[in-house]
């Protein structure tokens, strides 16, 4: 009887082992996939195998290793070419635009001298007709105090000094701004500097001569103030 007990045990404690052995199998077949796993998803697990960047045949950042043929350089040169006469020629119209500038800017300095100058001399011409009229208001003064002489003679009291002192610096006052009498007595008549107001026989003169000053002409440099009002010969 106790050997047929102990039988029995021995054959229940056997079908337990046979019953969990799949198990322990598939836990360590399950383990082991996990472990895998595991591995894969850790780089520095693999037995010595290097991560792989990308498919190959590719670079790290995707373009494909090709060498290039000798059309895909002639392409490439045609291409630098290209944009080279491009280029060249874009330069050519910033030439033209810059010479188009500069010459323009040329004769706006010429146009501006020119106008420079032109005012300037306009601007001395006023003022020499503004100090021109100034001197023939002043010349009518002076008109007046020669027929004051013409009418006193040979007068030559303290008034009549006074007077001729009065002149003669007023005749100083006209040759220190460079005013001048014409020299029209015994001279050729000449429509320049002379005004003809008559014309009469003369013995001994020689036609267009001028014979009689009837008012004295100046000048204020080489410009006329006052033509000098002569009689002239036949």
């Amino acid at each position: 009887m106790a050997s047929d007990k102990k039988q029995r045990e021995f054959e229940s404690a056997e079908n337990e082992m046979s019953t969990n052995e799949p198990a322990n199998a598939g836990d360590a077949d399950t383990a082991q996939t996990d472990d895998g796993r595991r591995r894969s998803f850790d780089g520095s697990k693999h037995d010595g195998e290097a991560p792989k960047s990308g498919k190959e045949g590719k670079d790290a950042d995707g373009t494909s290793k090709r060498k290039l043929t000798k059309k895909d350089i002639l392409k490439l040169l045609s291409t630098k070419n290209q944009k080279i006469e491009e280029l060249s020629e874009e330069s050519a119209g910033f030439e033209a635009e810059a010479m188009e500038f500069k010459d323009k800017w040329l004769r706006s300095v010429a146009e501006f001298e020119n106008y420079r100058k032109r005012t300037r001399k306009e601007w001395d011409l006023l003022q020499r007709q503004l100090k021109g009229e100034v001197i023939l208001e002043i010349l009518n003064v002076v008109d007046d105090f020669e027929r004051a002489f013409t009418v006193v003679g040979d007068r030559d009291d303290d008034v009549v000094q006074g007077i001729r002192l009065i002149y003669n610096n007023l005749i100083s006052s006209l040759d220190r701004i460079g005013v001048q009498k014409i020299d029209a007595k015994d001279s050729s008549f000449d429509p320049a500097y002379h005004m003809a107001v008559a014309q009469i026989d003369k013995e001994g003169a020689h036609s267009n001569d001028v014979v009689e000053i009837v008012q004295e002409g100046y000048l204020l440099g080489d410009t006329v103030v006052r033509p000098a009002k002569v009689i002239i010969a036949k």
